[in-house]
């Protein structure tokens, strides 16, 4: 299959160290990067104005963690994590390294949640379960207009492990809230996809580019983030393109919020205690090599498994608000159908809720 192979080649030549940067930049820490972070993400199909039932990507939640900046690292060691560019970019400043670590657990279903029986012509029920480590790393450029480093670059690289299957603890998450809150159970649990542990690594680069002013007073800023990636792993293997565009205040703050399905450990780091916000909208897609939470288990023994496309769009618009220390956004995600059996949208909505301390 040749995507895999080319979202591994594009994976390699991203960690490989031979072309990367190697003059010295500062790392020293400002002041305002030695808090760590902490982040809570839900997101949910509650919010799909489209299909109202649970179907498809219907919950995750993560748990994330930041640290704060770290140290100067050593020489060779800094010149190892220094990945090459791509577009010829030029030299930057200052980085800033920071890691990261998240837990997580996402949950898929059908659309038919009442019937028991194997529904063979749509997706398998799975819940996956995951841990996440990740560096990241935010290279900065001097603006002489205000003497300060601008980010211009994220690259966040990110391991995970995880497991698929009754032991990830799907139904009982789903039917315990389902009874909670009153609302009917999925009946199908039975015929989700078996236990099976799960690796993947990642690698994410975005850009602030394209940054401009729209007026001074009150002050209105625009730009735009763009970003590439790719994951390889047996829970998903896949190639990523994309962009967002903001406007707002204070965007310098961060990267734009948080990626849903899973996001990065990482990339939820933001900086400043003043008051900012943005609204923003993206546009992405996905060359899909393997997505086992559609083509089942690796060992081929699932139950119900259904035929992944192998492009897949993406659509969000959001808002985002930052104030002392505090950051809250939220998306509305729209997907294009992600499998050939069924030729629906999924749509579902994200919310990060991100503090300093």
């Amino acid at each position: 299959m040749k995507v895999p192979f080319a979202a591994l080649a594009v994976l390699l030549a991203t960690v490989g160290s031979a072309a990367a940067q190697r003059v010295p930049i500062d790392s020293t820490p400002d002041p305002d990067e030695m808090r760590g972070i902490f982040t809570i993400q839900v997101e949910n199909d509650v919010f799909n104005r489209i299909g109202r039932s649970d179907r498809d990507y219907t919950n995750g939640i993560r748990l994330g963690w930041l640290s704060p900046a770290l140290p100067e690292l050593p020489t060779g060691v800094a010149n190892l994590l220094n990945f090459p560019t791509f577009f010829g970019e030029g030299p930057v400043s200052s980085v800033t390294r920071r890691v990261g670590l998240s837990i997580g657990q996402n949950l898929y279903t059908p659309q038919d949640t009442d019937s028991s029986a194997p529904i063979f012509n749509d997706r398998p029920y799975a819940a996956w379960l995951y841990a996440s480590v990740a560096l990241q790393q935010i290279y900065k450029r001097n603006n002489p207009e205000t003497g300060k480093d601008d980010p211009v670059r994220l690259d966040t690289i990110a391991l995970d492990v995880g497991l698929v299957g009754p032991a990830a603890g799907g139904e009982f998450v789903q039917n315990n809230f389902h009874k909670l809150i009153g609302v009917e159970t999925a009946n199908g649990w039975a015929n989700q996809l078996h236990n099976e542990p799960t690796f993947g690594l990642t690698f994410e680069r975005r850009w602030r580019v394209g940054h401009g002013i729209v007026f001074d007073d009150p002050r209105l800023e625009y730009d735009v983030v763009p970003r590439i990636g790719a994951t390889i792993g047996n829970a998903s293997t896949y190639a990523s393109a994309g962009g967002t565009v903001r406007i707002g205040k204070e965007l310098r703050a961060d990267f734009g919020p948080t990626r849903a399905r899973p996001a990065l450990p990482g990339s939820e780091g933001f900086i400043g205690e003043g008051f900012g916000w943005y609204v923003f909208a993206g546009l992405g897609g996905e060359a899909v090599g393997r997505n086992m939470f559609l083509s089942g288990n690796w060992d081929g023994n699932d139950i119900v498994s259904v035929t992944p496309r192998p492009f897949v769009g993406e659509a969000s618009v959001g808002i985002a608000v930052l104030f002392r220390g505090v950051r809250i956004s939220y998306t509305q995600v729209l997907r294009t159908p992600e499998f050939y059996e069924r030729s629906r949208f999924d749509q579902f909505g994200s919310l990060n809720v991100t503090f300093r301390y």
